[in-house]
């Protein structure tokens, strides 16, 4: 199926009132575009339950949404395997708690078992990874990226690596993420709450919903890449058009 317009939002960390805004904005329609929800529901913001529903009712609803596995997600199924939603203990996976979990996790406790249950399970079936081709162009959608020294993946790589993939992937493979707020590549900038559209073939997404003054943001890949097929230099103008953000 030719998408009109193939979508990827960034890191939401439990921001339900701007995903709301920005799904309006949105104004998705099924029969014409694909749309990749990038990972990191959970976590920071005040409703990651609200969230973790609102994702999934897109996935159901939808036939061409999905939604990926962020590393909050993996460091959330690590902490319950090990010790599920009852009190709070001292351990390996307290790396959860500490980075935002502690909301998530009183949340999930105060649901009905069953619908705690049914939340959990969705987070545990996401994906790694999707991957579309589009006028010739292979995309691949991944929370963090992708290790660029070696062609076995890893999901810590996946779901983990920064600054490796940053500076040392130059495949012909366009790569889509989150997980790395625009804010702190390179320099960090903490005004810079726009896409990065990348020319060693990233775009990142992750405009920190959390920080001070951050957006979540929505990319249209395929107009980014019909506009790249034109062979010129895009402007800031163009650049913007190709993104939709909540505020």
């Amino acid at each position: 199926m030719a998408f009109r317009r193939i979508l990827a939002i960034g890191d939401i960390h439990g921001y339900a009132d701007k995903l709301r805004v920005l799904w309006k904005k949105i104004g998705f329609d099924d029969n014409k575009d694909m749309l990749v929800f990038l990972g990191d529901y959970v976590d920071r913001g005040e409703k990651p339950v609200e969230v973790l529903r609102f994702v999934r009712e897109q996935v159901t609803r939808y036939q061409n949404v999905y939604a990926l596995c962020g590393n909050h997600e993996a460091m959330m199924l690590a902490y319950l395997k090990e010790y599920g939603l009852g009190r709070t203990l001292r351990g390996h996976f307290d790396i959860w708690l500490m980075n935002g979990g502690k909301v998530t996790k009183k949340q999930l406790a105060a649901l009905s078992a069953a619908e705690a249950d049914e939340l959990i399970a969705f987070v545990k079936a996401r994906p790694l990874y999707h991957r579309v081709q589009h006028d010739g162009q292979s995309i691949l959608f991944v929370h963090a990226g992708i290790n660029p020294h070696q062609q076995k993946q890893t999901s810590n790589d996946l779901l983990w690596i920064r600054d490796e993939f940053f500076s040392g992937y130059c495949g012909t493979e366009l790569v889509v993420v989150g997980h790395t707020p625009t804010q702190s590549i390179g320099e960090l900038d903490m005004r810079r709450n726009m896409p990065l559209f990348l020319q060693n073939n990233i775009i990142a997404c992750d405009t920190g919903s959390f920080l001070p003054g951050g957006r979540i943001s929505c990319v249209d890949v395929a107009r980014y890449l019909t506009l790249r097929a034109e062979g010129h230099t895009l402007t800031a103008e163009e650049y913007d058009s190709c993104c939709i953000q909540s505020a």
